[in-house]
């Protein structure tokens, strides 16, 4: 009998049944939001787990079954019970499920040089393996066969059918050709049969039913979901070479409004920060010091290069000064601890008077 680590099932239990729902393909990233994004460092107080792990290469399946259009939905997705025997995750649709088993294929010699090189931090150390494509195809197919084993013995039937998910993690397996890969790994038929499909990670690059008639490369590098620098440098090659079909329109229209949103937030923060300190200066004409001076200019020097650098926003300081004077107005209730009845409202203040570096009310 197999030495089952009683805290390990435990805490697989307790994980297991809070799902994740994933509506459609224009909601995908919102709904997977920061599962599986990273894993931690191999040491240390926030070292990563095995969950962390296969979070991260399911996160990389699921975007690449959505690229290839290979999802339907809606679906949710959970950690699968260790007590019934299924897999790591189980996926649920209206009329089916399928399981979808996470393994690791490196050799311990890399991983154990991996470990001491992050614990050291002994710097640019030559790899202790070469590169190569054979080695990298038998770590594969030997992580294939412990799982075949496991299924043999029973494990993973809980949620059928089920799929095979390997990360590669070889000495240098991510540099190689793809298509060397799938050569040398043949067909080995007395491994299949057991999961439905088996994929493989490469980091960005998922090659999807492997073993399959219509085997697949789904490159997910600069995808929204998996890199968000990487995607957006893509996107901006795609528009200066003028590629606009090729273009991820949907996350590149919330980037924009975000980002647009953005800027007013930080210009409303710059008004209500000034509007604060005219109040202070106003009603506290005992207390002005040049360190009051300075945080209006400081203000009006931010305003001042956010309405230079983005022009449109003159149009929005009328609604962000009623918007954010109240606020100013607490503040400086709690600042200079007067009653906020003492300040008046609405705001005293026109807008060419806020921007006026000239301008200081009078108390």
């Amino acid at each position: 009998m197999a030495i089952v680590d009683k805290t390990r099932v435990e805490e697989l239990v307790a994980q297991a049944g809070r799902p994740h729902r994933l509506r459609g393909a224009a909601t995908f990233a919102d709904d997977i939001g920061a599962f599986g994004e990273w894993v931690g460092p191999r040491t240390g107080p926030d070292k990563r787990n095995q969950n962390d792990k296969n979070d991260y290469v399911l996160r990389r399946l699921l975007t690449a079954w959505k690229y290839a259009n290979r999802l339907d939905y809606p679906l949710e997705f959970r950690r699968g019970d260790p007590r019934r025997n299924e897999p790591d995750f189980v996926l649920t649709w209206a009329d089916r499920s399928l399981g979808v088993e996470i393994t690791e294929a490196g050799e311990e010699v890399y991983q154990a040089w991996l470990t001491r090189r992050e614990k050291e931090a002994v710097g640019a150390v030559p790899e202790p393996l070469p590169i190569s494509t054979d080695r990298t195809a038998r770590e594969v197919l030997r992580a294939l066969k412990t799982k075949v084993e496991g299924f043999d013995g029973g494990k993973y039937r809980g949620a059928p059918p089920c799929d095979l998910a390997i990360y590669d993690n070889t000495a240098l397996g991510g540099y190689l050709d793809k298509r060397d890969v799938l050569r040398m790994l043949g067909r080995p038929n007395d491994l299949l049969g057991r999961f439905r499909q088996i994929h493989l990670v490469f980091e960005g690059l998922v090659l999807v039913d492997l073993f399959g008639n219509e085997p697949s490369v789904i490159d997910v590098r600069n995808a929204y979901e998996i890199d968000f620098a990487a995607w957006a440098f893509d996107q901006a090659a795609k528009l200066k070479a003028g590629q606009t079909t090729d273009l991820d329109t949907a996350n590149l229209a919330e980037e924009l409004d975000h980002l647009g949103k953005s800027e007013r937030r930080a210009l409303g923060s710059h008004l209500r920060n000034l509007m604060t300190h005219l109040l202070k200066w106003q009603f506290q004409p005992r207390r002005r010091s040049g360190s009051w001076q300075n945080s209006i200019q400081l203000a009006r020097s931010e305003i001042h290069q956010k309405l230079t650098e983005e022009p449109s926003l003159r149009g929005a300081l009328i609604d962000l000064v009623a918007t954010e004077y109240p606020r100013a107005r607490r503040q400086a209730s709690t600042e200079t601890k007067l009653s906020v009845e003492r300040f008046p409202e609405p705001c005293p203040y026109e807008p060419r008077q806020l921007i006026d570096p000239e301008f200081y009310p009078e108390g």
